[in-house]
């Protein structure tokens, strides 16, 4: 699949003259999707750190999903994903082990039905097989999410891996071509050796940066962090994608306000409902009691 998008960005250093607070918020999903779309060294780092292998593996990269640079995205889409189609190295790798389909994504809050609507983006992903081509061909997919919450409550992991397995022998996999992978950005202090070898403590750093003195700090000594850099700081910049910026965190801020309300609203009902409980249990007691007096009455 040809490319019709620009891949490429060169780099500049402007944004090591910046100081202070970050005129931008870096866990924005929309311009996490215009980074992505936009830099194909970046997207290939990303994702041979969640992999676990040198990105020279990596052969190429496909957006299958593009969107215009700077354009409206529906307000009622609430999750923006990044699909990619790779190519492996294929040297030691079977022919149908060559592709795989990575599905990238950015979440800041965690609504209610987060965990319904990422496995319907897999599933969706993981069934788009044309008529007539045989099961086995369909491609590995594996979605990648950078949360800035923890899946569970009271998890203690940085990076959390899912698959179709055997629940009483958990060594026997289902298949190993459907795959989750959660990254909670707020639990990076939880990482493993493994975690900062490949890279991924300095994502998450990245993606929680505050300040350009954070920035500078992170791109010392590293190349990736640094190219990486220079490109969020250009695509910043540019004032179309500056608006839908701002629009996807005013989007955001309002969908949360009606999820803290219908929060509130269940606890208020349920609350209600308990009371309207206690009344009945009194109501019921004061009747037996009554009973209980009429047949003690001479």
């Amino acid at each position: 699949m040809e490319k019709d998008y620009a891949y490429i960005m060169e780099y500049h250093d402007d944004w090591k003259k910046k100081a202070g607070a970050l005129g931008f918020n870096m866990k924005n999903d929309y311009l996490f999707r215009m980074l992505m779309q936009s830099d194909e060294q970046t997207l290939k780092a990303l994702i041979a750190s969640v992999m676990r292998v040198d990105i020279s593996r990596i052969i190429s990269t496909v957006v299958l999903n593009p969107v215009l640079f700077g354009a409206v995205i529906d307000d009622k889409e609430m999750i923006l994903d990044v699909r990619v189609m790779i190519e492996l190295d294929g040297d030691k790798l079977h022919k149908e082990q060559k592709y795989k389909i990575i599905d990238l994504e950015m979440q800041v809050y965690k609504y209610d039905d987060w965990k319904e609507r990422s496995l319907a983006y897999i599933c969706r992903a993981y069934t788009s097989i044309k008529k007539g081509d045989e099961y086995d061909r369909i491609m590995p997919v594996w979605q990648i999410s950078f949360c800035d919450f923890p899946l569970f409550e009271n998890s203690t992991e940085f990076i959390s891996d899912y698959m179709l397995l055997n629940t009483r022998n958990p060594s026997q996999i289902y298949t190993d071509k459907f795959k989750i992978t959660c990254i909670n950005l707020k639990a990076d202090d939880l990482a493993t050796d493994e975690d900062l070898k490949n890279g991924l403590v300095s994502w998450a750093k990245l993606f929680k940066a505050e300040t350009w003195e954070d920035l500078i700090m992170l791109a010392e000594n590293n190349p990736v962090m640094d190219q990486t850099i220079s490109s969020v700081w250009q695509l910043s910049q540019d004032e179309l994608i500056k608006e839908q910026m701002i629009r996807r965190e005013e989007n955001e801020r309002f969908y949360k306000r009606i999820m803290e309300k219908a929060e509130r609203a269940d606890r208020a009902e349920a609350e209600l409902v308990n009371k309207q409980a206690e009344i009945d249990s009194l109501n019921k007691r004061i009747v037996e009691l009554e009973a209980e007096i009429n047949k003690k009455k001479p």
